[in-house]
């Protein structure tokens, strides 16, 4: 009796296994190939991916050789000339010489297909469809920093957090927002006047930071009223959140490293369990106050429309983590940027600070000024070719989806890596790696051929809805800084772009500021 419970406990056992194996081999293996091999019948190659990690192992060796035959590349004092694609992601470069501007590749089971033909783009963007979702990772890779919010989730919920949260951020409504953006500028140059001192003096300043105050001021006093505390410790762990995340698990090959109760991963843990605690604390201190800010949009939502797995509480935080994300961060990095590139240049520092003060001398812009201020535009929109914040637009095909005449299967991932977009020679001309905003001067439809290859706010129905803001808060920090202060780059300042969740500056940027 005995030996046959043993015998057929071995067999349960074994038969577990066999079933395990089978099931990893379909999950990693079979599926990957039958989604390769109906993109290669429609003309799509790519690398051949490994068994268990995909390409990940020769996008490494790609890398290492590409820094080993230049090790001085990470050390360029001449930042405008510095090709971020070729640095951040040579096995692209690599990749689109061997098998065109779009191709397919993998990231362990993941199947990648990457885009960089304009045309393939356009379709994408007058898509309507939401069957092009984001992709399942971002939960997973980054579910302590985005949650279920906005950025992440799909189809019926996704639609129903961007009613929720896009009204809020029409221009119209944007319009209104004009006295808080200008009362974050005045606190701007107040802190670095602070620092600088009296006219004619020049300091060395970080300035992050400052930015990231700036941006901090617009979003809090938007979100929770102008009343909002600001030592609740909120932004800076949310920060110290984006710099635990790290790079993403997908890229490294390390897909269940996320589980791990590793010191980076208990840190994660930890933050997410904080920022969750003030954010509920300060909606509840928002709404009984009943003071003015968009959480009582969030509130609203949370209380009507299809929320998916997410709790009404969770729904709140995610979005506002989310809201974060974009009106904080994207937005600081993006005008921290732009501060390099115009103390890079002096020429079109001197052109914008003239046509600043010839519309507002020292006072502080309106609207209307605002809307006459065509070099500062032009300044902002190639900034954002150069250095998108977001650095890649991906989705992941939910069902079978057409874009033109290319039949995407369920459960394939698409990657726009704006980079290679933005600075494409044959669609920029020659000087696509150059800082030139001159080639904006008859808008967006002229400086390149084929305008759909621009795309820094995303595209399709997902495009950014905070756009309207973004442009604004850009606009007022770049005047208020022009007209108050002259900047050049300090000859501290390291110049290494740097790619984790956002392309922003790995050691900072250092300025020499003086006031004038």
């Amino acid at each position: 009796m005995e030996q046959s419970l043993v015998s057929y406990a071995v067999s349960s056992i074994l038969l577990l296994l066999f079933c395990v194996i089978i099931y990893v081999f379909c999950d990693l293996c079979l599926k990957a190939k039958i989604l390769r091999a109906k993109l290669q019948k429609q003309g799509i190659d790519g690398p051949k991916p490994s068994l268990i990690l995909g390409n990940i192992p020769e996008m490494q060796k790609i890398k290492s050789i590409k820094l080993a035959s230049d090790p001085s590349i990470f050390n360029l004092n001449e930042p405008p000339s510095l090709d971020c694609s070729s640095v951040l992601f040579p096995h692209f470069i690599q990749w689109s010489k061997q098998y065109g501007k779009t191709f397919t590749f993998a990231l362990g089971k993941v199947q990648i297909l990457y885009i960089a033909d304009p045309s393939l783009v356009r379709e994408i963007n007058i898509s309507k469809t939401l069957d092009l979702g984001k992709p399942a990772y971002l939960q997973k890779d980054r579910g302590p920093l985005l949650g279920k919010g906005l950025i992440t989730t799909n189809r019926e919920v996704w639609s129903h957090q961007r009613k929720t949260i896009a009204h809020n951020l029409f221009v119209d409504k944007v319009k209104d927002m004009l006295s808080i953006v200008i009362g974050s500028g005045s606190k701007l140059v107040k802190s670095l006047e602070s620092v600088v001192g009296t006219t004619g003096e020049v300091a060395e300043i970080k300035v992050d930071d400052y930015v990231r105050n700036f941006t901090c001021h617009v979003f809090s006093t938007i979100m929770f009223g102008e009343n909002y505390p600001t030592n609740t410790g909120l932004f800076s762990k949310c920060r110290a959140l984006i710099e635990a995340s790290g790079s993403p698990t997908i890229l490294n090959g390390r897909p269940f490293y996320r589980f791990l109760p590793t010191k980076q991963n208990k840190e994660q843990w930890r933050l997410e369990k904080e920022i969750y605690s003030i954010i509920m604390e300060t909606t509840k201190k928002c709404t009984t106050s009943r003071v003015e800010g968009m959480i009582h949009t969030l509130v609203d939502g949370s209380n009507h429309g299809e929320l998916g797995p997410s709790t009404p509480q969770q729904f709140i935080v995610d979005n506002c983590k989310d809201l974060y994300l974009a009106a904080f961060e994207v937005t600081g990095i993006a005008s921290i940027w732009g501060l390099m590139l115009l103390a890079a240049h002096p020429d079109w520092q001197a052109r914008a600070r003239a046509e600043v003060l010839e519309l507002c001398g020292r006072e502080m812009p309106d609207a209307e000024k605002l809307s006459k201020m065509k070099v500062l535009k032009m300044i902002i929109q190639e900034v954002l070719r150069l250095y998108p914040g977001v650095a890649f637009v991906s989705r992941e095909a939910l069902a079978d989806v057409q874009i033109g005449n290319l039949c995407v299967p369920k459960g394939v991932n698409i990657w726009i890596w704006l980079l290679a977009l933005h600075r494409d020679t044959q669609l920029w001309g020659p000087d696509a790696d150059k800082f030139n905003p001159e080639r904006f001067a008859k808008g967006i439809s002229a400086a390149c051929k084929s305008p759909q290859a621009y795309v820094p706010f995303g595209v399709g129905p997902r495009i950014c809805p905070g756009l309207s803001l973004a442009m604004l808060e850009m606009k007022v920090m770049f005047a208020v800084m022009l007209a108050n202060f002259s900047f050049s780059l300090s000859p501290n300042y390291r110049h290494v772009p740097n790619f984790g969740l956002l392309l922003e500056p790995k050691y900072g940027v250092e300025l020499l500021v003086r006031k004038l």
